[in-house]
């Protein structure tokens, strides 16, 4: 899922920046699952990752005036939205929460429509063991190859919300295969 800037989404950034909240509530519509799904991500519940994500909007909305309109949204969004899950996360260990799989229930699904029960069986336990496989590697590992192939993000996408280069994103996204066969 490429992030391309429409011009209706340039207009409603540079009407949001001026402080227009229904140009922002439209950003919002468009921005709003992408947000959760990545919270979800990283906190791995759905009451948080609802909570993260329209904390998140509430944050981007403050910045707004901050944000260059040469830029796509997303990625800005991204690093609010991960920069909040990762506080909420701090907190969660202060408190002395239990963390949950994150990626348990993140909706991954290898399954086809076309394949016969033993096939979609075989790709449930590929899919069990991927999962598995995920809690194995570091945060940073698991990370990089959710946004690359949960939220299907770009090089570029990806470098601009790390705030790395592409190709510091392409060597880590390498290691982070590597670690992951590994751990299969």
């Amino acid at each position: 899922m490429m992030t391309i800037t429409t011009p209706n989404e340039t207009t409603f950034l540079v009407q949001a920046q001026k402080g227009d909240r229904a140009a922002f509530g439209e950003l919002v519509k468009l921005y709003q699952r992408r947000a959760y799904a990545v919270a979800y991500g990283f906190v791995g519940n759905r009451e948080d990752a609802l909570e993260i994500a329209q904390e998140a909007f509430v944050k981007a909305y403050r910045a707004m005036s901050r944000f260059d309109t040469d830029r796509t949204f997303f990625p800005w969004l991204y690093r609010i939205v991960r920069n909040t899950s990762l506080n909420h996360i701090k907190k969660r260990k202060r408190r002395g929460e239990t963390s949950l799989n994150r990626l348990m229930d993140s909706g991954i699904d290898f399954a086809s429509k076309r394949r016969g029960p033993d096939a979609k069986a075989g790709l449930g336990e590929l899919r069990d063991r991927i999962i598995e496989s995920m809690t194995r590697i570091s945060e940073p590992q698991r990370e990089i190859i959710t946004m690359r192939h949960v939220h299907e993000l770009s090089y570029n996408e990806i470098a601009e919300c790390l705030d790395i280069p592409r190709g510091t994103v392409m060597f880590r996204l390498h290691g982070a295969r590597q670690s992951l066969r590994r751990a299969m």
